[in-house]
């Protein structure tokens, strides 16, 4: 029996077992003991011919670790079409590939996939099938957080581009307009720096604009809110959209100010942990009163400026100069 036959024998009406945790991209050590652990659990609980899926997810990204044609079996026939091509049309095996797979979420990046040994060799041979498979996976974080750092250098550039035309309007006004203007008192030498809290704000809401339009048309759709949550995948999909957007944000203070300030970068990401678990538990009251009232809609705009823009603020303050002191 060909790999393929084994698969659709498989794979009919079989449920896939599944496994999944977001990928921390300060923290790459603990990014490898998650991978061991799921793969580790899933071969003493499994058998070699399950069906699995683990995905890791990532900042603009995610990777998969899976048996070759779970998701499209014409990559199964391309394989074994190869594979008779080097070895004879006679070729039979029965083992099961195993493919690593990282689908960049941005736009002309493609998929990129590389198979690491078998199904089998996983549970043959754990610890070497372990190594090899995180050898790939630590190349594609790599990749993934290299496309991290580009997303970060352009809100960069509009940044600057932003704090001048900010700069320029209030020193066009007199200290009077801008008190009418913008509520508070700025003296001149103040404006240098209100301005470059605004135009700090303002990529926050970029990011905070595109993860709410992400929510609303992918994860939500036409459902209420409520609906959406009801359902485990969605759920587990809004909670990786919320760690995501915490770490575009987080980035772009990190690369903004930490790169010629190691001290700095060593406090932020020590404060990282205690900002995304408030991040997160104000997302979760916000989820509960959502299912207790489920036909009450949700702003996305409002519900990711309310759970980002104070975080966003906390770390704009510990950057300030006089932080630092």
């Amino acid at each position: 029996m060909d790999i393929q036959s084994q698969l659709n024998r498989n794979y009919l009406n079989t449920a896939i077992y599944t496994s999944g945790f977001y990928a921390d991209p300060t923290n790459e050590l603990d990014t490898h003991d998650k991978l061991y652990d799921a793969l580790k659990s899933f071969t003493m609980n499994q058998a070699a011919d399950t069906p699995f899926s683990l995905q890791i997810m990532l900042t603009n990204g995610e990777i998969n670790v899976m048996p070759l044609g779970l998701i499209d079996l014409n990559e199964l026939k391309e394989y074994e079409s190869k594979q008779r091509a080097e070895r004879g049309l006679d070729y039979e095996s029965d083992q099961i590939p195993l493919v690593v797979r990282f689908a960049p979420h941005e736009e002309n990046h493609q998929v990129e996939k590389e198979i690491v040994g078998t199904t089998q060799d996983l549970f043959n041979d754990f610890s070497s099938s372990f190594q090899a498979i995180w050898a790939v996976i630590k190349g594609y974080l790599t990749t993934n957080h290299q496309l991290l750092l580009g997303v970060e250098a352009d809100l960069m550039a509009d940044f600057d581009d932003v704090q001048k035309e900010y700069l320029a309007n209030f020193q066009r006004m007199s200290a009077e307009e801008r008190e009418t203007n913008l509520g508070i008192r700025l003296a001149d030498d103040e404006l240098d720096h209100f301005s470059t809290f605004m135009a700090e704000m303002h990529a926050v809401q970029a990011i905070v604009m595109s993860a709410a339009n992400f929510t609303r048309q992918e994860i939500i759709g036409d459902d209420l809110f409520a609906q959406a949550l009801n359902d485990n995948v969605r759920r587990s999909t809004f909670f990786w959209a919320l760690d995501n957007t915490f770490y575009q944000i987080f980035y772009f203070f990190l690369q903004r100010y930490g790169q010629e300030n190691e001290k700095l970068t060593k406090h932020l990401i020590h404060q990282k942990s205690r900002l995304i678990v408030q991040m997160r538990e104000s997302a979760f009251k916000r989820a509960q009163q959502a299912e207790q009232n489920p036909t009450t809609a949700v702003n996305c705009e409002e519900l990711f400026s309310d759970l980002f823009i104070p975080v966003a603020e906390q770390i704009a303050a510990i950057c300030e100069p006089k932080s630092q002191a």
